[in-house]
């Protein structure tokens, strides 16, 4: 029937006459696609005729002509893309055919015009002609199918796969991938990706990263660069492509097949490959979506919570949610405190039964030990990973005024969600501990840079815990402050310039100084007070008084000499206590003088040490030879049982505040003699002259100047 029609003739004299001519005839075939383009009707019956013909050719084997057929078919398509709905059926039938012959040559060819065919179409006729619909989802899934091929003949093996993953990088890159039921496309491209990447000895993400460029426009046929790891980036990339096209609904869309192979090719562990594909999702997702990662993971976490026991699963999702939270990705939109109350209340569930595993287990082979290790770790890991970025204003405060709140500092529950209050509130710590230790790497070139930092205020609610009726919780607590304020001080500021800079200016500042050093004189006092609570007391003391210099310093005299009072008044009265709260006072001058470079205040605490070291009224946990072999002693019983000497050595006050006073680079510019800072390390804590004599220096911010240290 098209024998005398137009469109017949000028597609059957593009076919070569003679045997051995490759490929169709330029001028005939430049005819033909001028016809088509001028009159875009005759399309239709174009593709008919070439469908009717490619079918019977390929029942015939006549390679030749099928791969004629195949430029020809190319050849419309670019010069005909504006009509290409018109014959677009009968494209993806002679495609489908081609494809299922077998041959190499003709399926590299195949590929090549379907990733033409990709690039011009939209999708529009997808779900509106049901039949093409369903033949050209069966194409995809043929070359879906041969994207894990595994042909007794290495080569052809590695050739047909990397034919497949050129089809589906085209195919994730066509506009027509969202056009339809996006659901359904993604069901036959993703799983020819995840098992590819699930096979390759590198991790997903780096290979999504590198800088080896792939080509899918390049045969895979004759290659002398065709190998397995060209393939497992050509899958990474194709990956990449289509995650960093979801908005997201289709976020959710597309980690579900991810999440069910995993599942069903039990892939959650060791966590490798599930941590490295959500960080290559992580990373090519859009800005403004990565933060629905981190939902859809929690969601994955709460539908596990349910079940109390550890699984395999429960631990790599609590890797990557880790992975993620501590990568220097920001996560723009995300819930900062919605975010911490699951990841705490996880924490909280996985340690039901359970103590919170510090060491990574000894066994290797224990893997229930070895899941919960992740999953604790990982929690607490994460919640850290809260302070890494910052997206707004007083986010640290509130992340960590959260966990300080779960401190219960004032309850007298024995438990708390389960879990008795001392292991609870270690938890908390730890915590905290990471918050405070991520916060200070923090990106100084956030947007919110100036303000991203803990306030001494948000640790007001918790100081109390110094005092707690469990020595480990206030040694823990002391410990995990004292950190906060190394990490927060600015070696800087202790250098004076001449003369000292004023850190001590700020309200909250004063009302978290003094909240600490009235907690401290009551925390000496209770009979509880060991010696892990010596060591936590003095280290807190120290790092309190650097992080304010010489405010630091000027303030906590008068408190120090209180302690030694203390001591010489026998409040404090077992006699290897009285040594160590009386060695506290003088290692505390000592690292005063040291700061300020105040050799004569060293050369007078070095005597009175030697002195009272000759006459055994110092504490060996102070004495760095003997120290060490004392350092399994908790009980002041235990300490020197033998010695029972009291202190009668102690230091001078006027000697030591007429060196710092005169000596010492802590006066004013205006106090050129030293007296109005003699009057002040002369003060009585706790008197009424304490809080009116010490008077704050005036500040660059007039709104936070106060005119007195009053006492909280």
């Amino acid at each position: 029937m098209h024998l005398n029609a137009k469109h017949a003739t000028l597609i059957n004299n593009c076919y070569p006459e003679k045997e051995g001519e490759n490929g169709p005839r330029s001028s005939e075939l430049s005819y033909l696609t001028f016809y088509a383009s001028s009159r875009p009707v005759k399309l239709t019956k174009v593709g008919i005729f070439l469908e009717n013909k490619v079918k019977r050719d390929v029942a015939k084997n006549r390679k030749q002509n099928n791969h004629v057929s195949l430029e020809i078919i190319k050849a419309l398509i670019q010069s005909c893309h504006r009509d290409l709905n018109l014959f677009s059926k009968y494209v993806v039938k002679i495609l489908s055919m081609v494809l299922g012959t077998h041959d190499l040559d003709l399926m590299d060819l195949t590929c090549d015009t379907f990733i033409v065919f990709c690039n011009y179409h939209d999708g529009s006729t997808l779900g509106v002609d049901a039949e093409f619909t369903s033949d050209f989802e069966v194409l995809v899934q043929k070359f879906a199918d041969l994207c894990n091929n595994n042909n007794a003949d290495p080569s052809v093996g590695l050739s047909m796969q990397h034919i497949g993953h050129r089809a589906i990088q085209a195919a994730i890159s066509s506009q027509s991938l969202h056009a339809s039921n996006f659901k359904v496309q993604l069901s036959l491209i993703m799983p020819p990706l995840v098992t590819t990447l699930s096979t390759t000895a590198a991790a997903a993400n780096a290979l999504a990263k590198s800088d080896e460029s792939v080509d899918i426009r390049q045969s895979s046929l004759n290659s002398t660069t065709l190998e397995k790891n060209v393939i497992d980036i050509l899958a990474a990339k194709s990956a990449t492509i289509l995650f960093s096209q979801l908005n997201g609904a289709a976020v959710r869309t597309a980690l579900n097949p991810l999440f069910a192979f995993m599942d069903n090719k039990q892939k959650w562990w060791p966590p490798n490959f599930a941590v490295s594909m959500m960080e290559l999702v992580l990373e090519a997702l859009q800005p403004q979506n990565r933060y629905l990662l981190v939902s859809e993971v929690l969601q994955q976490l709460d539908v596990l919570a349910k079940d109390t026991t550890v699984s395999e699963k429960l631990a790599s999702l609590v890797s990557i949610l880790d992975t993620i939270l501590n990568a220097s990705i920001p996560l723009v939109g995300i819930s900062v405190l919605e975010v911490l109350n699951s990841l705490f209340t996880h924490l909280i569930k996985a340690l039901q039964g359970r103590e919170f595993r510090d060491a990574s287990p000894t066994d290797a082979s224990d893997s229930s030990a070895m899941y919960e290790y992740a999953i604790h770790q990982g929690l607490a890991h994460s919640i850290g990973g809260l302070a890494s970025q910052t997206y707004y204003q007083n986010q640290l405060n509130d992340v960590t005024g959260y966990v300080i709140a779960k401190l219960r500092a004032g309850t007298t529950l024995d438990h708390v969600e389960g879990l008795p209050i001392q292991e609870y509130r270690r938890v908390a710590l730890i915590c905290l501990d990471l918050i405070v230790a991520t916060s200070k790497d923090a990106g100084a070139e956030d947007e919110y840079a100036s303000d991203n930092t803990i306030s001494l205020s948000s640790w007001l609610p918790a100081i109390s815990l110094l005092t707690d009726r469990v020595a480990e919780t206030r040694v823990e607590f002391a410990q995990t402050l004292t950190r906060y304020l190394e990490s927060t001080t600015n070696e800087a500021d202790l250098t004076p310039e001449p003369y000292p800079k004023h850190l001590l200016n700020q309200h909250g500042d004063v009302m978290f100084v003094n909240a600490v050093h009235q907690t401290i004189i009551d925390w000496v006092q209770m009979p509880s007070f060991n010696v892990n609570d010596v060591g936590a007391m003095y280290t807190l003391l120290c790092a309190l008084t650097r992080r304010f210099g010489a405010d630091g310093t000027i303030r906590t005299i008068p408190l120090v000499f209180k302690l030694q009072s203390l001591v010489k008044q026998s409040v404090i009265k077992q006699t290897s206590r009285q040594r160590a709260m009386a060695a506290t006072t003088i290692e505390w001058f000592g690292m005063v003088a040291k700061m300020h470079d105040i050799g004569p205040l060293a050369d007078y605490l070095k005597g009175l040490k030697e002195d009272r070291v000759a006459h055994k009224e110092y504490s060996p946990i102070f004495l760095p030879e003997i120290a060490p072999t004392v350092a399994h002693i908790t009980q002041f019983e235990e300490l020197e049982p033998e010695n029972t000497t009291v202190v009668d050595k102690f230091l001078d006050r006027h000697v030591v505040v007429e060196i710092i006073s005169k000596d010492g680079p802590l006066r004013d510019e205006e106090d050129t003699h030293g007296l109005d800072l003699e009057s002040k390390l002369y003060v009585e804590w706790g008197s009424e002259a304490f809080g009116k004599s010490l008077s704050l220096p005036a500040c660059s911010d007039p709104g936070s100047r106060l005119t007195n240290w009053t006492q909280q």
